[in-house]
């Protein structure tokens, strides 16, 4: 249950990381409820496994007892819930159980027989979690386990010899206790930190750069909501600009949101898109060499001193990123500015020098764990560096031409293709609500499991009792 919660997404609050938070997941009571019921689901397959699958230790005494195997498990839905400042508390009531075994009575006479141990009781773990710096991810770790008994019975299958159980009755239920709680441990401890360290820890955005993050600071256990704070992954490396922290509130009728700033996205572009990494040229795939635009002749009225010096000439033409573009999450769009420096050559000749900064606005939307962007508007403002053939009346014109066949349907290209939340393969995100805030963009919806994320869940209960 607790593994689903890892992947799962839930509420959000406010202030709960630094001033360097710049994604936050969170888990709140709708996502809880969630897991409470995927879990429920589980329970048949848990049982499956856990038949013949958990062993007791041997017991040495009065009485031996030997060979103690767990022969049946009935389970009832958990019941989750945050316990604040401390962790998520799973609550199973009226766990059945079923042990078989031998025993061995050492007194005055020497009597073999084997057992069936049936009981009924009442199972409470709380697990915690904290920013594992070193490893750069979250972890999870107990926080208290309880086992308290509403019935148990011993049977010896032998009712001469009913009197002997009063001689290890006790330490029988305090070795059920002390195993079931050992097994939960070592899942939170080990198990469950390895599939956390598993899921990716960066998002990718095809083709242009990754960005890579960590926790930011302990996660925050509130009332109904756990939030977990995370932050950029520089790598040693600093940046012109600052996070400025994340606040939010969680949408009503949703079961989670996920919060991710700008200065995510622009400490990846500064690292990945810096001056000279921008480059694009014509003829590309959007303009043919046969293209009209790629001959002087199409600027012989437009440009008559570029004409009157080349004559029916091919032109090539280069634009390229003089900074690295930054991204800005603001009243329900996404803006993107990239500063950007656009040639025109003739027979090697550069004939046109002119820098322009381009202001692209777009929507944003997700589908399952995918963001993407549709572009709205595409502004420019440009001035003129150097020419060799005149004056240029109409440089807004030219440019406006120019950076439609190169850098707009690049850029178009790249918001189309959006990025892949880190949570995909675990997780699908449905009946969304996408909504860019100050500075960061706010994702909330319901989710479903993905078919990986049962199949971890079922690794894992096989672990649990194998």
């Amino acid at each position: 249950m607790i593994l689903i919660l890892v992947l799962c997404l839930g509420a959000v609050s406010a202030n709960v990381g630094t001033a360097k938070e710049s994604l936050r997941l969170s888990i709140g009571q709708s996502g809880l409820n969630f897991a409470s019921d995927v879990s429920a689901h589980m329970l048949t397959e848990l049982e499956k496994f856990a038949a013949g699958g958990l062993k007791l230790p041997d017991i040495k005494g009065d009485v031996d007892i030997t060979g103690l195997r767990l022969s049946g498990l009935k389970l009832e839905k958990p019941v989750l819930s945050v316990i604040p400042n401390t962790g998520l508390n799973v609550r199973t009531p009226g766990v059945q159980l079923q042990v078989k075994g031998n025993w061995r009575y050492n007194g005055w006479i020497s009597v073999t027989g084997s057992l069936t141990l049936t009981s009924k009781l009442d199972l409470s773990v709380t697990a915690g979690a904290y920013a594992d710096m070193v490893n750069n991810r979250f972890a999870t770790v107990p926080k208290g386990c309880s086992v308290s008994y509403r019935s148990f019975y011993i049977d010896l299958h032998n009712s001469f010899y009913s009197w002997i159980v009063s001689f290890f009755e006790d330490t029988v239920k305090g070795e059920i206790k002390k195993s079931v709680c050992n097994e939960i441990s070592g899942v939170l401890r080990t198990t469950l930190n390895g599939v956390i360290a598993s899921i990716p820890h960066e998002i990718d955005i095809p083709n242009v750069m990754s960005v890579k993050f960590g926790p930011d600071a302990n996660p925050a256990f509130s009332k109904n909501q756990i939030d977990l704070p995370a932050q950029v992954s520089a790598g040693g490396q600093s940046f012109p600009f600052k996070p400025t922290g994340i606040s939010g509130a969680m949408l009503p009728g949703y079961m989670g949101c996920i919060l991710l700033s700008d200065y995510t996205l622009n400490t990846a572009s500064f690292a990945a898109l810096n001056a000279g990494k921008i480059v694009e040229k014509l003829p590309n795939k959007w303009v043919a060499a046969s293209n009209p635009l790629m001959n002087t002749a199409y600027y012989k009225t437009k440009l008559p001193g570029l004409y009157s010096a080349h004559p029916d000439t091919p032109i090539t033409y280069k634009v390229t990123n003089t900074r690295y573009p930054t991204i800005q999450f603001l009243h329900q769009n996404i803006l993107l500015h990239l500063p950007v420096n656009v040639v025109l050559e003739v027979a090697g000749i550069k004939v046109i020098t002119a820098s322009t900064t381009l202001g692209v606005s777009g929507v944003v939307k997700v589908s399952g764990g995918d963001i993407t962007a549709s572009v709205t508007s595409i502004t420019h403002v440009s001035k003129l560096l150097d020419t060799k053939v005149g004056p240029v009346k109409d440089l807004e014109g030219l440019m406006d031409t120019i950076l439609k066949n190169t850098v707009e349907p690049m850029v178009n290209n790249v918001l189309n293709q959006g990025f892949t939340l880190p949570i995909k393969e675990w997780v699908l995100l449905k009946k969304t609500s996408v909504t860019a805030q100050q500075d960061y963009l706010e994702v909330c919806g319901d989710v479903e499991l993905t078919a990986k994320t049962l199949a971890e869940i079922k690794k894992i209960i096989a672990q649990i009792v194998g």
